[in-house]
Order: C-alpha cells, then structure tokens, then sequence
C-alpha cells in the first residue's frame, strides 16, 4: 500500500469506529452465565471464557489504526453470535497478512472484488475468510465508510475458498466398522454387568468414561453436549415393564444456524445400559450436585480426550467422538430413516445438513452382500476376541451347561464350542450372541463353522425375500453375527467361496 493510500485509509478507520461499549456482556452456553468485560477499549488482549476455559484475544496483532475497529467488531460478535465465535474468528483473521486486512476494511463496495482476489491469493485460513465476511457484515450494518444496509448482497457473493467438509463422510474413513461396533457394545454390556454384581469393581472414572460414550455411540452427541448433561437431565423411574428402570436423558441442542425455537434433545438408554447412568446420577448427587449443575464436571475437551482414550483402548486405534456421530448418523440412514427423522436425532434444524449421508448411504445390494457377510465393500472384518480353540474332545469334556447349543430361527446348532461361564448364566441368545464373545471357546473344526455360516445365510434370503429388504427385519439383524462367524473361519484358515 502506497503512503498517500495509507494515510488515507488511516484517516477513514479513525473516523469510521462504532463506539465500543464501556461494558461488553456476552453469554457462554457451557456455563449458563454472563460474564463482563470492563473497559475492553484500553485493553490489548481480551480473555474470554466459554466451554470451561479462558482463551485470549490479541489485538496486537494488527496495525494500530485497525485495533479500534477490530475491537468494535469483536464487542460485537461477543454480543450477538458467541464468545466461541468471536475468538474463531479474530484467530482467523491473524492468517491474513494485516495489510490486507486493512485494505479490505477500508475498500469500498466497488473496490471488494479486486481486493478479494488478493485474499485468496494469500495463504489466508478458511476461518480468516469467513471472518472478513463478518466485518464487512459489521460495517454495512453500522454503515461505515461506503458500506451501507444494501451492500448485504455483495458481500453474499463473495467466494470462499472451495472445501469438502464432508471428503471423510464420502470416503468412509470416519465410520467404524462391525467388529468396532460390537468392542464397544459388548465393553458396555461387561460395565454393566459388573455394576450390578459387585459396583465396588468397576471405579467412578470407568463408569463416567463409559457412558460418555455410550452417548456419543448411541446417541451420536457432540462431546459439548455430553459435557452439559445437568442433574435434572437425567431421569429415573421404575415402570414396571422390565427388569431395569428406564432412563432418559435430555440434552441441549447447539451449534445451530437457524434462530427459530429449538427444543431440548430427550434420549432413552437402552434398559439394559441404564445402571450406567444411574450410578453417574448418584455420585453426582453423593457430591451434593442438583439442578442445572453438570453431571460430569468436565470441560468439552476433557469429555473428548476421555472417548477417544476410551476407544483407543478397546479398538486400537483412536476413534473419536466425532467418528461416533458419524457413525451413528449413517447407522440411522442404513437403516432406512427419513431425512426429517435424522435431523431430530442429530439435533440439526436445516434439513440439508444431512443429505451427505444419504448419497453415502450403501446401496440395497450392498446392505444384502453386507448382511450375507461377503461384501466386497466391506470385506475387511477384524477378528474377534474369544477364549481359544478347543478341540472335539475337550468339547465332550466340558459340563453339559458349558456346551453351547441352540436353535435360531428353527435352526438346530450344536457342537460349535463351549462357554466358559456355562449358558444358564448368559442373558443372551445362544449361538447368535456367543461368536464374538470373550467368553466363548470354538471348536477347532473348519466345517463345524462353515455349516453354521451356510445356514444363517440361508435365513438371512429367506426373510430378506419375506420381508422386500427392510432394514428392521431379521435378515440384517443378523449381519454381524454372521460376520463374527466368518472371521472365525478365516482364522481356522477357511476360503469361502462367495454365494452367487
């Protein structure tokens, strides 16, 4: 920039700053309350809180002619958007070279473009751009300079750069796999199991961390909402109709774009998980917590660190609680949601928001060859954890209750291995529940499993013909057992061929 265009685009910013307020409130939705700041104009760093934390806002960054807009700017996106947003953005706006931003606020509405195109040229962040769009927002509502209410359009028009936000969602990268899901269910169900035969086994820290992410796997809830849980969340009652209470949890609903009414989030835990939430409810209670107070205690980034630790150890690989939603969404879609009902589950209030999942939704064939466990897709099944392998006559050894057997869907199966905890004790189906489990010891004969593969195939065409491919019906119920089965074959060293 020229010095005689400097001067002159100093002289337009000195006389060009809204009036920033002696005291600027703004609303952090983590902690529910109003904090000040006092006299922001004289200050050259902002620390603002929200989500449980204290970041810091450096004008210093930036020439001193544009400090006194920036700060009118920032005091009120504090205002009007949120504390979160505002750092976001004046991060984003440190990517761009401070001439440039100079330039841009002080350009007029026909010099924008020209001025634009040199933004694109930097090596500005995404994050920089949509900032940019805001000031220029700011200036056309307090008419600064050329900007006046009717330039809203042109900035509209501004491009930002291209992104595919949803290039994971496409690829696939960011869903968990079969033999994922089923870790992470069965690590929930010994939780659980656990806390109703003896609660001093499992500690406090376990049982949050686990119902952390049940929420985000059931549920698909971002790590904020998890961490706003409150007390009065979180309900309770017996009804009657079986053996574990029902619990509901109401979450708040966040990061939306539209400023139309939106409702609190009411989830059902499965009954079979609800000890979980009942003994976080208590301890949060023992500690003297009630009402609006958080029933973790715990920052956004503390609840994320801990899933994705959580998962790391159960999978071994890190997964994170991002991954969980996506996974929940598609989970949702495969299994035949409408669109309207994945923006209730999600908490989106713009339909279009999830349309990404439906073009990444498998194909009806796909979803057959997928439950048929030879989808090419989908191929790649981790092995599941058992016992070990026991041969024919350690099968004949074991106790009568420790030799796996039973019928699914009139089909006798037997001599497929045995249990260490023996069936009476199992609240699970027999055969359908044992492939896949720690517990369970298959017996080291190729053909023994084979057979069983053959026949659970044979049911999943039979009701996947009665049915006209409903999600819900048993033929995809069915899906991961038989992928468990399949992986226990490959590790017996079996080559199936693929059914035509």
């Amino acid at each position: 920039m020229n010095p005689s265009k400097k001067q002159g685009s100093e002289a337009v910013l000195a006389g060009a700053v809204p009036p920033i307020p002696i005291v600027v409130r703004y609303f952090d939705n983590f902690s529910h309350s109003y904090t000040e700041l006092v006299e922001p104009a004289k200050l050259e760093k902002w620390d603002v809180r929200f989500d449980g934390r204290t970041a810091t806002i450096d004008f210093r960054w930036f020439e001193r002619p544009l400090r006194a807009l920036l700060k009118s700017w920032c005091a009120f996106v504090l205002g009007e958007l949120s504390p979160a947003t505002a750092f976001m953005y004046a991060n984003g706006l440190r990517s761009a070279p401070p001439e440039l931003v100079t330039e841009i606020v002080t350009s007029t509405p026909q010099e924008i473009r020209s001025s634009w195109k040199r933004l694109h040229a930097s090596e500005c962040a995404y994050a920089g751009f949509e900032a940019m769009k805001n000031v220029l927002r700011f200036l056309s509502r307090y008419a600064v300079g050329s900007w006046q209410n009717d330039s809203y359009d042109l900035i509209a028009q501004l491009p930002l750069p291209r992104r595919d936000k949803y290039r994971s969602v496409r690829v696939g990268d960011v869903f968990l796999g079969a033999s994922e899901e089923a870790a992470i269910v069965r690590h929930i169900d010994l939780m659980c199991e656990r806390l109703r035969v003896d609660p001093s086994s499992v500690s406090q820290h376990q049982v949050e961390t686990t119902l952390m992410l049940l929420c985000a796997y059931q549920f698909g809830l971002r790590p904020k909402q998890i961490a706003m849980l409150q007390v009065n969340g979180v309900r309770v009652w017996n009804d009657g109709l079986g053996q574990f209470p029902s619990v509901h949890l109401t979450f708040k609903v966040i990061k939306q774009r539209s400023r139309n009414k939106v409702f609190p989030m009411v989830r059902r835990i499965k009954r079979e998980w609800s000890p979980l939430a009942i003994a976080v409810l208590n301890h949060a209670r023992g500690r003297g917590l009630t009402g609006s107070e958080h029933v973790f205690d715990r920052t956004p980034d503390e609840v994320a660190t801990a899933i994705a630790t959580l998962a790391e150890d159960l999978l071994q690989d890190r997964r994170t609680a991002t991954e969980l939603r996506h996974t929940a969404a598609q989970r949702l879609v495969d299994a035949g949601a409408t669109e309207e009902e994945l923006a209730a589950f999600m908490g989106h209030s713009d339909l279009d928001t999830g349309l990404i999942y439906f073009q990444s939704s498998r194909s009806q064939a796909e979803r057959v060859n997928s439950a048929l466990g030879i989808s090419k897709v989908y191929q790649q099944v981790a092995r599941i954890a058992h016992s070990r392998f026991i041969s024919h006559e350690q099968l004949l050894e074991l106790k009568g209750d420790q030799q796996v057997a039973g019928v699914p869907h009139g089909i006798p199966i037997a001599g497929i291995g045995g249990c260490t905890s023996g069936q009476p004790s199992c609240p699970y189906n027999p055969v359908l529940s044992c492939y896949g489990c720690s517990r369970f010891m298959p017996v080291a004969d190729l053909s023994v499993h084979q057979q069983v593969l053959e026949d659970l195939r044979g049911v999943v065409k039979v009701f996947y013909t009665a049915s006209r491919a409903e999600r819900g019906s048993p033929a995809f119920q069915l899906e991961s057992t038989i992928q468990t089965v399949q992986s226990v074959v490959d590790e017996l060293g079996g080559r199936n061929e693929l059914l035509p």
